[in-house]
């Protein structure tokens, strides 16, 4: 999978071939399609095994933070960068970050699941009359717009900061940046 990875990663998945990919295995393509029923199997395997990857990171940094706006930021921060951080070294990767593939959809469920997780009852006990799972929804997908607002991985790692400086205030676990 590292090497389906290194040629997603560089290429993207519209420039991306099977060939591509059994050539970077050291295998040919027919044993490829053996392992795998086309491009997009390959595909959703990579993105599963990142997004793997980049929770776990964020889980075993989580049990060593406190209060819950530093919960939010490191999480936040560690997910929301690493595309960006991605796209800015290989921009032809930008597109593995697309809704339109299932993988990637699943990827922003998962780290939806982990802010329900890291938000605990803190939602249900504000005032904010909204459940803990839309609260998680709307400050994952509002970092997804703010990588069409950035100009740069420290912009964006900015906007982060201010993202969920206002949620965190709007819970008030809020703090200065």
């Amino acid at each position: 999978m590292k090497c389906a990875e290194e040629v997603f990663t560089r290429y993207g998945y519209a420039r991306t071939t099977m060939g591509d990919i059994a050539a970077a295995s050291g295998m040919s393509r027919p044993a490829l399609y053996l392992l795998f029923s086309d491009k997009d199997a390959v595909f959703s395997k990579v993105i599963e095994e990142m997004d793997r990857r980049t929770l776990d990171k964020i889980r075993s940094a989580l049990r060593d933070i406190e209060p819950l706006r530093e919960k939010l930021l490191h999480a936040c921060t560690t997910w929301g960068l690493h595309g960006v951080e991605l796209a800015a070294a290989h921009p032809d990767a930008a597109d593995l970050f697309d809704l339109r593939f299932v993988a990637v959809r699943q990827v922003y469920g998962r780290f939806q699941e982990l802010l329900v997780a890291i938000l605990g009852d803190a939602v249900t006990k504000s005032d904010l009359g909204v459940t803990t799972e839309e609260f998680a929804t709307t400050l994952t997908y509002g970092m997804r717009g703010l990588r069409y607002a950035s100009s740069s991985v420290d912009d964006m790692k900015r906007m982060i900061e201010v993202h969920v400086e206002a949620y965190a205030r709007a819970l008030g676990s809020g703090g200065t940046l």
